[in-house]
Formats: C-alpha cells, sequence, structure tokens
C-alpha cells in the first residue's frame, strides 16, 4: 500500500520513499486544478479533506477563501458532487473521498473526450468536402520573390500526395515548412524523389543531407538550365521559370500550377524519365570532403 504525505513547500517534494508519496500541498492544488476545478475550489476540497466536516467560516479560514466567496464555492463543489451538506444548524459541510467523487469525474471527461472525439469527425468531413470544391481546376500563378509561397504551395501539394512526388531543384532548397510535409508523406508510404540539377558540392551538401534525413530519394541530372518542377501523384504540376537561372539568390521569378489533368500526364511523363536517367547520390561517396 502507497502512503500519501502531505508536506509543507520547504520540504522536498515529489519523491517516493518506503512506499511513500511526498508531495506538497501546492503540488495537490494543481492536479485537483487538472481536472476543471478552479484554484478556490481546488483549495476549498483539500481543506476539507483534512477537516472532515466544518462550518463555512472555519473552512473559509483553512482554505484561504474569501468568506465572501465561500458559499458559492461550496455550492459548485456540490453541484459536481465533490461536497456535501450535512442536515443541522449550522450548516456543515464535508468532502465526498476522493475514490467516489474522482471516478464520476473522470467518466465526464470521458463522455465529453468521447463526444468532441464525434465532433471532430464531423467537422473534418465538413471542411474536407469544402476543402475539395475550392481546389478548382485550372491556373494558379505567383510573380516576384515571393520564396514563402511558393515553398508554402509546394508543402501543400506534398501534403496532398497519396503515391508519389518528384522534385526538381537546381541547389535543392528547401524550409521547415517542407521538412514536415516530406516527413509525413514518407511516413504515409509515398515516394518522395528530388532531382537536383547541379552534383553534390561544398555549397549543397547539407542541403542534400536534409532531403535524405526526411526520408527523400536524390539523384542528380547535371544541366545549366531548367525549370523547377513538382509533379504530385500525376495529378497537379508547379513550374517555377527563374528570370535569372544563372543567380543563386535575390533574383524574381514566376510559378505555375496547375491540376489539369492532360498538362499534369505530360509533366508526370517528363519527370520520371527525367529521374530513371538520373544519377543517384550516396553519401559516403558522392559529397565531397569538407574537412
Amino acid at each position: 500500500m502507497v502512503e500519501v504525505l502531505v508536506v509543507e513547500e520547504s520540504e522536498t517534494l515529489n519523491k517516493i520513499q518506503e512506499n511513500r508519496i511526498i508531495m506538497s500541498k501546492q503540488d495537490i492544488i494543481k492536479i485537483l486544478q487538472k481536472f476543471g476545478l478552479s484554484e478556490y475550489e481546488s483549495k476549498v476540497y483539500f481543506a476539507l479533506l483534512n477537516f472532515g466536516s466544518a462550518k463555512a467560516g472555519a473552512i473559509s479560514l483553512k482554505s484561504e477563501v474569501p468568506q465572501s466567496k465561500i458559499y458559492s464555492v461550496l455550492q459548485s463543489l456540490m453541484s459536481k458532487q465533490l461536497v456535501e451538506m450535512l442536515d443541522g444548524r449550522p450548516k456543515e459541510f464535508r468532502a465526498v473521498p476522493p475514490e467516489v467523487a474522482f471516478r464520476a469525474l473522470v467518466s465526464e471527461k470521458e463522455r465529453e473526450l468521447k463526444e468532441l472525439g464525434e465532433e471532430i469527425k464531423v467537422v473534418s468531413k465538413l471542411l474536407k468536402s469544402e476543402f475539395e470544391k475550392n481546389i478548382t481546376t485550372g491556373i494558379w500563378t505567383i510573380k516576384g520573390k515571393k520564396w514563402k509561397e511558393f515553398f508554402n504551395k509546394v508543402a501543400e501539394m506534398v501534403d496532398r500526395s497519396e503515391k508519389y512526388v518528384y522534385g526538381v531543384t537546381k541547389n535543392y532548397s528547401f524550409t521547415a515548412r517542407l521538412g514536415q510535409a516530406i516527413k509525413f508523406a514518407v511516413r504515409r508510404g509515398v515516394k518522395v524523389r528530388v532531382i537536383g540539377l547541379e552534383p553534390p558540392n561544398q555549397r549543397n551538401y547539407l542541403n542534400i543531407k536534409w532531403y535524405i534525413r526526411f526520408g527523400a530519394e536524390v539523384r542528380y541530372f547535371p544541366t545549366a538550365v531548367h525549370p523547377r518542377i513538382v509533379v504530385v501523384d500525376g495529378k497537379e504540376i508547379l513550374l517555377r521559370l527563374d528570370n535569372d537561372p544563372s543567380k543563386l539568390e535575390g533574383f524574381s521569378f514566376s510559378s505555375i500550377w496547375s491540376n489539369d489533368k492532360s498538362f499534369a500526364k505530360i509533366f508526370d511523363a517528363y519527370v520520371s524519365n527525367m529521374w530513371k536517367i538520373s544519377k543517384p547520390i550516396v553519401i559516403s561517396k558522392d559529397i565531397p570532403n569538407l574537412s
């Protein structure tokens, strides 16, 4: 049998010694609050557990809850079936034993969580339906230097992937948002394949490792000029056309997204063939020595 010993704040807390759990009053108050009790309710219930039964004035003094609040707090605890009022004059109150009181609270929380789970299922279906209605067939374009919007669009596409993703990149650029999308896609069994336009070197080494760490397969197809391409499941494509392909950063570009079936099919065939003739990257062999 485990004994619970309540100690003052200055004493050693939260230790288990010889089948004894040592906790402070404040620790217990915090635990009670996790069950949905307010700070005042927690203090009053804790005080009553020590009293056995007591009048409102004594409970107020012991719990350090203001006299003006004590009756409303006791009333709230009675409505939660944690405190009961004894017959007689003047009125006395006592705590319902914790093993009885909290069994009911836990059951209520479990019921609420079950109801919330059912509500989430319904809302998720409704939101998914609305989201899919808003994905219209056609063209989406963006111009300028809006890197965040571009990579967010790529991550959004990866989030929708079911079977495979192809990505053609110059220097293996990435963002944290894209990393999360790739990680969860790989967990779903999606094949994520990245084709770089330049071989491994000291400048892109860490970027390549980043993709591999998140579960992507990486190859390279050395060429000077080529659009950036993302293809997902042969159903949607994203093109990025750089206005100055010779620059590594600070340049403007135009992006085009489409889920037009014929358009996507053409680029799907092109990129899948490009993957076949690209050269695999093996970290230990292809990455240059940085020391």
